[in-house]
């Protein structure tokens, strides 16, 4: 009797017990959590607050909030540029300073060689606006967390950067050489450098060893004449030579001085020679060829030829013909600083009509070259 009871007994207990369980669950689930110590991100370690990692206060992605900031805003431009521009040459030594990966990093457009003369300069003139970007960016954006990503959605990247400024120019232009250093030069300006060295060589060389009578002094290496010459002898083309080529300048003065100390032994026996042919018809044309002659004393013109050369295309056609002419003249200091005359090429050219007739002579002007003056002039 007692067992037939017994399963209508245990039924109602086993509700109670799930009633209970069921109870039991919900207040643990309306239980509220209490928020727990927010741990120090590292630069190495990301946050595990996916929130706080992609997200500043707001919910705005720190993507979004640090390319607004980037982008700037400029009146005077229609797009501003890319302030990244002003901290991408300091990411590779945030890289170092953190022990972080730097690809983990991100690359801006813009980033600094080793072989950079010139940066130093540039980054040293840049650093206040850098304290300007650093103003903005802590106005912008109160908390800077890590976030632990590159430094387009990293606000700590930036802050570290704008803060630090200093500290990382130093870091950058620790790696730099000197202006005068030509022992780390990039393999383009080491080729440059052999390039210049072995003309500057060929002309010191010619300078050393000429004698009267030779015909000419040293060879052309620069569209008709050679520049390490004139920069050897000239104050002013010495100062043009120098902004040319820039911190390879440095590379170049040693050859440049030899070759002045060369000229002013040799260049002054350097006189015209072979122009003995006369005519005073043409030797008048040869003067209307030279622009500035009015400022010049002349000391003597002359031809080359008494008959005409004759220039013919690639199928053997006459083009013109002409006469090779000179004109030796003296300017002034205030033209020319290197104390030198001047030996002036002029030709003068018949061009072909057809038929085997030839056009009216005209002079075409050749080159000009620093040459020794007469005994007296």
């Amino acid at each position: 009797m007692k067992n037939k009871f017994l399963p209508f007994l245990i039924l109602p207990v086993a509700l109670l017990a799930h009633i209970t369980l069921e109870a039991q669950i919900s207040i643990s689930v309306r239980t509220p959590r209490l928020p727990g110590t927010q741990k120090e991100k590292t630069a190495a370690n990301a946050s595990d607050d996916n929130r706080s990692s992609n997200e500043r206060p707001g919910g705005e992605s720190w993507f979004t909030a640090i390319g607004r900031f980037r982008q700037g805003y400029d009146p005077d431009r229609v797009v501003a540029d890319d302030r990244a521009f002003f901290i991408g040459p300091y990411l590779d030594c945030y890289a170092k300073k953190h022990n972080i990966d730097r690809d983990k990093l991100g690359y801006a457009n813009r980033r600094i060689s080793n072989t950079d003369y010139d940066v130093k300069t540039q980054l040293k003139n840049e650093l206040p606006k850098l304290a300007e970007l650093e103003r903005e960016f802590k106005r912008m954006f109160p908390s800077r967390p890590n976030t632990g990503k590159g430094f387009d959605e990293n606000p700590a990247i930036w802050d570290d950067i704008l803060t630090n400024r200093e500290a990382y120019y130093q870091c950058v232009i620790a790696d730099l050489p000197d202006a005068s250093d030509c022992s780390r030069l990039s393999d383009i300006d080491k080729a440059r450098v052999d390039i210049y060295k072995e003309n500057m060589q060929k002309t010191l060389e010619q300078a050393k060893s000429f004698t009267p009578g030779r015909g000419w002094y040293v060879q052309d290496f620069n569209d008709g004449w050679n520049e390490y010459l004139r920069a050897a002898i000239s104050p002013s083309e010495r100062n043009v030579f120098e902004k040319k080529y820039g911190h390879l300048y440095a590379c170049l003065s040693g050859l440049l001085e030899a070759i002045a100390q060369a000229a002013q032994k040799t260049l002054p026996l350097y006189k015209p020679v072979g122009y003995n042919i006369h005519n005073a018809a043409e030797e008048r044309l040869l003067r209307s060829g030279v622009t500035d002659l009015a400022q010049a004393k002349v000391l003597g013109t002359g031809l080359m030829e008494s008959n005409w050369l004759i220039s013919k295309n690639e199928f053997g056609i006459p083009t013109a013909r002409f006469k090779h002419g000179m004109i030796y003249a003296q300017y002034p200091k205030t033209n020319t600083d290197d104390g030198f005359c001047r030996i002036i090429y002029v030709n003068i050219v018949q061009d072909y009509s057809g038929g085997g007739t030839y056009g009216a002579s005209r002079a075409s002007f050749i080159k000009s070259e620093p040459a020794g003056c007469s005994a007296g002039k």
